[in-house]
């Protein structure tokens, strides 16, 4: 709520010190822009490729952005907000921040339940994210530390008998490096890696003294893209692209209670594809492509007796992404997007006893498959939307009677570069 009151200030304040007329000088850009165009890998987003790739921050100098939230918690409250800036500090430099924009693998561990010391450890709080760019006029090599942390500490002092105490934290340590290079004026390529460890801790003394702890938790993912330009004039450009991407997790008791299991868990997953971006006459972009993907997730219980092992693999093919921007007027653009994938799925699970095995296809959820959006930029300010198919359906409530949500996810901008 505060980083809403704290974003809504910076937006107006800096509406009252431009200039109020519509132009070009704002940057559309956002989780708003990203989902509204079907959550596409072939378009072109400030905000969302400086946080894959710091190197794209030498792009974009003197540049505010983030995310107001999405899924409406009450009338007043939204979730998933974050704040960020990038500075131009010298000729070849960028310095900048991003605040609150969880990039992590916590909300993986935690949602599953067989983690059993998931119970009593949360995850770290506020992450924070510094971006750092170092660029020539060809090539631009970008870094971003990440870190968040969280601590509890519980004594308990009876009358008579012993303290107890117990000590729970939580952190993530890494960075991410990225590069990007610019292809004799005819294109780009960049490519990235991300590191980060994930740990938790508890310690209990008195009366029980353990320690809970994780081996592992190593996050790591490397991407790379590139736009090579086909025809200068409509700015057709093929887009490919790869990602690899693991974790693993291994909590472990110290002393180890000879009845209880240790989960260690490990994920790997792999994705590519190809598409086009091009522009439409003078006011439209199109991004459309095919991917492929493949998801292994592993769990592994042991203990002195039994040792049982899951694993479900997702094969992702085909996964279509068509994304279409128009701009109405000079100030406002329509967004339009579609994501439909098909996974071949297999869930196999071996235990002493035997073993069970489940082999289906799936289509991704129907209710995500059309996305829609608007972008509206006064002066340098951009404010961008999604918009839920129920308000086009039932039409706005002075129409239909009914409250409608215009909009599902927020992003906004502003573009202080000179």
């Amino acid at each position: 709520m505060k980083l809403v009151k704290l974003l809504a200030i910076l937006f107006v304040t800096v509406l009252m010190f431009s200039n109020v007329s519509f132009g070009q000088n704002a940057i559309p850009s956002g989780t708003a822009r990203f989902e509204a165009l079907g959550s596409n890998p072939f378009i072109l987003d400030a905000s969302i490729d400086i946080n894959n790739n710091p190197a794209w921050s030498s792009m974009y100098r003197n540049y505010a952005f983030g995310d107001i939230g999405r899924n409406t918690v009450d009338d007043f409250q939204l979730t998933d907000q974050y704040a960020a800036v990038n500075f131009g500090i010298s000729k070849d430099l960028t310095l900048g921040l991003v605040l609150n924009k969880r990039e992590d693998m916590w909300n993986n561990f935690l949602n599953d339940t067989t983690v059993f010391p998931s119970a009593n450890v949360s995850q770290p709080i506020v992450p924070l994210k510094i971006l750092f760019s170092w660029s020539t006029k060809s090539f631009s090599l970008g870094l971003a530390p990440y870190y968040t942390a969280w601590s509890l500490d519980a004594i308990s002092t009876p009358t008579s008998g012993s303290t107890a105490e117990i000590k729970r934290s939580s952190s993530s340590l890494g960075a991410t490096l990225g590069i990007l290079a610019l292809l004799n004026k005819s294109g780009w390529i960049e490519g990235a890696v991300d590191f980060k460890m994930n740990s938790f801790k508890q310690e209990t003394t008195g009366g029980l003294n353990e320690t809970i702890d994780n081996q592992g938790g190593l996050q790591l993912s490397v991407m790379t893209r590139a736009f090579f330009q086909v025809d200068k004039k409509t700015d057709f450009n093929i887009v490919p692209y790869l990602s690899f991407g693991m974790y693993s997790w291994n909590p472990e008791v110290v002393p180890a209670p000879a009845s209880t299991i240790y989960p260690k868990y490990s994920n790997i997953n792999f994705a590519g594809g190809i598409g086009i971006n091009f522009r439409i006459l003078e006011d439209g972009l199109l991004a459309a492509g095919l991917s492929a993907g493949y998801n292994s997730y592993k769990i592994e219980q042991l203990d002195n007796v039994t040792s049982d092992q899951k694993t479900f693999t997702n094969f992702i093919l085909p996964k279509f992404n068509i994304g279409l921007e128009w701009n109405l007027t000079e100030w406002m653009q329509a967004r339009l997007g579609y994501s439909r994938s098909v996974t071949s799925y297999k869930d196999k699970s071996e235990f002493s006893t035997g073993t069970y095995e489940l082999t289906q296809s799936l289509a991704s959820l129907a209710d995500e498959t059309i996305s829609t959006g608007i972008g509206l930029q006064f002066s340098r300010f951009s404010f961008d939307g999604t918009i839920g198919e129920n308000f086009f359906k039932q039409a706005p409530w002075i129409i239909s009677g009914k409250s409608q949500t215009l909009f599902g996810v927020l992003s906004a901008s502003y573009n202080f570069n000179r």
